[in-house]
């Protein structure tokens, strides 16, 4: 069986005999595993509390702290009640067996040892360790994802909020928005199906329900959504995206995720009386789609990590709107998802007043049949 870690795993062996130390180090050093050995029980728990392995080989007897309490001590302390304990024993008693597994062993290997049992072992045990790591990622993920999405609910939610308010204001009447009050409820319906179906973050690198779909109609539509922020803050749009371009898209993410993220932080990032310019352009094998603010800006060190789900780039809006942090990184794992790309330029109101602003530039692939 071949070991399919991708890092150095870290593997305590403990056993009271030197020589049985050295025959244990020569044979997983084969496995490129960082050994780390203890002489007893007492050296064995305080190595462990020193840095934690991945694995533990213990031998049974030793004087002092024998291997079962030391097991059982470990296994007692949330720390370290994750770490696989295998034990390496001359014994073959039925009751030293019980006792191991009864303390929280995983496996019980018995001396002499065949080195390719061994090795066997150890590498299922390591193998299954990654695959546990690995399970852990992608429940993570599906939590950051459904986290990222319950988020984007919001702006259609408050989109509704905002022309509920237009008609109490008397600015239009209802029957003027209710089929707009309709479409953005339905947007709500489906960016919840989106969660269920798109649970986990590297699933969102199939989408299956890619179409081409024209551009315009759908940043009308996102724009729209955000129809009384853009009022509050007398925010002119600027739209040049010629009819007829068309993208290769999944449009429900499209509009709900990646657009309406984009519109929001260039309207919640703008300064009152203000522009905000959404561009595109066909190319030869992609259309470039520009959305451009003269707002505040984005400092120089938080750019490069502005697409990184693990730091946090959250900040206020002009009007100290809140946002998440969450919106950017997975607008890039979408757009790259469809086959594009994101790229961001920005430079801080504190670095330069009159050049101030952002300008996110994103490469759409075209429909299969006009590529080329």
């Amino acid at each position: 069986m071949e070991l399919t870690q991708s890092v150095q795993r870290k593997v305590l062996v403990v056993d009271d005999i030197a020589f049985n130390r050295r025959v244990l180090e020569k044979i997983l050093s084969k496995q490129n595993f960082d050994i780390t050995k203890a002489s007893s029980g007492e050296e064995a728990l305080m190595r462990v509390e020193k840095e934690i392995p991945d694995l533990i080989l213990l031998d049974l007897k030793m004087p002092g702290i024998n291997g079962i309490e030391v097991c059982k001590r470990l296994k007692a302390d949330r720390r370290f009640r994750h770490i696989p304990i295998m034990f390496l024993t001359a014994s073959n008693e039925l009751d030293d067996m019980r006792d191991a597994f009864q303390a929280g062993a995983i496996d019980y290997i018995t001396k002499p040892f065949i080195a390719a049992e061994l090795h066997a072992r150890v590498t299922t045990q390591i193998n299954a360790l990654d695959q546990a790591e690995r399970m852990m990622k992608k429940v993570e993920e599906q939590q950051e994802m459904i986290h990222i999405l319950s988020h984007d609910l919001k702006n259609p939610i408050v989109a509704c909020r905002g022309l509920v308010e237009l008609t109490e204001d008397g600015d239009v009447s209802f029957g003027m928005v209710s089929k707009t009050l309709i479409r953005t409820l339905d947007q709500c319906v489906s960016i919840i199906e989106l969660v269920r179906k798109r649970g986990l973050m590297d699933e969102v690198t199939s989408m299956p329900d890619m179409q081409a779909q024209e551009l315009l109609p759908m940043v009308k539509e996102s724009l729209y959504l955000f129809e009384r922020n853009l009022r509050d803050k007398h925010i002119q749009v600027n739209l040049n995206v010629p009819s007829g371009i068309t993208v290769f898209v999944e449009r429900v993410s499209f509009v709900n995720v990646v657009l309406s993220n984009l519109v929001s932080n260039a309207v919640k990032y703008s300064y009152p009386d203000s522009q905000v310019e959404v561009e595109a352009v066909q190319k030869e094998s992609y259309v470039e789609l520009l959305i451009r603010d003269h707002g505040m800006g984005i400092p120089q060190y938080m750019v490069p990590v502005i697409f990184d789900p693990h730091k946090m780039t959250r900040r206020p809006g002009t009007a100290k709107e809140q946002g998440t942090g969450y919106g950017m990184p997975l607008v890039k794992k979408l757009v790259e998802s469809y086959g594009g790309q994101i790229g961001i330029e920005s430079v801080a109101r504190s670095e330069d007043m009159e050049q101030a602003g952002t300008t996110v530039a994103l490469h759409l692939p075209l429909p299969p049949s006009v590529e080329g």
